[in-house]
């Protein structure tokens, strides 16, 4: 039976309603660890800006707490619940695969962070082999052609990111034939295994020169470790741009040399704007790029120069990067909706 008007003038305000409405679930592999801590926040607050200025905007955050099994769980509670934007930070790819299509069925947006995946409508990546190569060539650059011994922290066994980053900062070091890469283990992005690691390394290499890690979680165990023990030899090179360690890098005796200013403030707010921005239509290539430039001080950034770091990498100092790590709405906030 045909409807009458005012049945399809309904019709078309409900459509109208739900194009308004924009609900936005975040699935990432943990909570505690302070990347997660202000990722997670910088995404709540996204949320109310973006629905103080535009209404209809709502979301919330679920933590898989490194459980695979919780994770798919997750997945599948959310995909029955329907919102407009999925992002999910798979602990794995294969394993969450078989819920893409069903989340498209349902009508949501799926988009895969940081470990890219063909089968999602949108890749929210970091550039993780070039953020690894540029940590590795500052760290040759700044040893000023002089011998190291380094143990490099990895992620965890399987994760695209994690193994991503590995690559890049070995390209980067095989660059320096004066850099000897003495370790390689796995901390599966925890912190206690960290300390673990940090603590045989100390040991076991009494002339360690460096650690570089894939997270900036790595690096608060490891520096308590060796100012509890007067070891002062030791410089440390990190991945995330927490604002603790970002801290650390300021003064010409910070241990801490470089970093990558990711922010999980930054990114819990760019998600909300390309949420939004999916929501109302806009063309978006499939993957995006978070912009994640390398942090090293002002000093220090003209020292690499000199010492043959690439000129062509984007580099912010570290005041620079303090700002933006903290405001997450300078660069996605609603007043980048135009």
């Amino acid at each position: 039976m045909a409807c009458n008007k005012k049945q399809a003038d309904a019709g078309e305000a409900a459509a109208s309603e739900a194009a308004d409405q924009l609900e936005i679930v975040f699935i990432n592999d943990g909570h505690v660890a302070p990347y997660h801590v202000s990722w997670l926040a910088g995404f709540e607050d996204a949320i109310v800006e973006y629905n103080n200025k535009f209404g209809g905007v709502s979301g919330h955050w679920l933590s898989a707490e490194g459980s695979l099994e919780k994770m798919t769980q997750q997945i599948e509670t959310t995909i029955n619940e329907k919102p407009d934007v999925m992002f999910v930070n798979a602990i794995n790819t294969s394993a969450v695969e078989p819920f893409v299509r069903k989340a498209q069925e349902a009508g949501i947006v799926w988009v895969a962070v940081h470990s890219p995946m063909d089968s999602a409508d949108y890749n929210f990546i970091l550039g993780d082999v070039d953020n690894g190569y540029a940590q590795g060539m500052a760290m040759g650059a700044l040893s000023k052609g002089q011998p190291m011994k380094v143990g490099i922290m990895l992620g965890q066994a399987g994760n695209p990111s994690g193994e991503a980053r590995r690559e890049g900062i070995l390209k980067g070091l095989a660059q320096w034939d004066n850099i000897q890469v003495v370790s390689e283990q796995p901390a599966d992005w925890d912190t206690v295994k960290a300390q673990t690691i940090a603590e045989n390394w100390f040991t076991q290499f009494p002339d360690l020169s460096a650690i570089s890690g894939v997270t900036d979680a790595y690096l608060y165990p490891s520096l308590a470790i060796a100012q509890n023990n007067g070891i002062e030899n030791v410089t440390f090179w990190g991945y995330d741009g927490d604002l603790p360690i970002l801290e650390q890098m300021k003064g010409p005796d910070a241990k801490v040399k470089a970093d990558i200013l990711l922010s999980g403030t930054r990114e819990g707010w760019n998600f909300v704007q390309m949420a939004y921005r999916i929501n109302r239509g806009e063309t978006l290539e499939k993957t995006y790029n978070f912009h994640t430039p390398l942090v090293l001080t002002r000093e220090n950034y003209q020292i690499a120069l000199e010492n043959g770091f690439p000129s062509d990498i984007p580099v912010f100092d570290v005041v620079k990067a303090l700002e933006v790590a903290q405001n997450g709405y300078l660069e996605f906030g609603t007043d980048s909706i135009k």
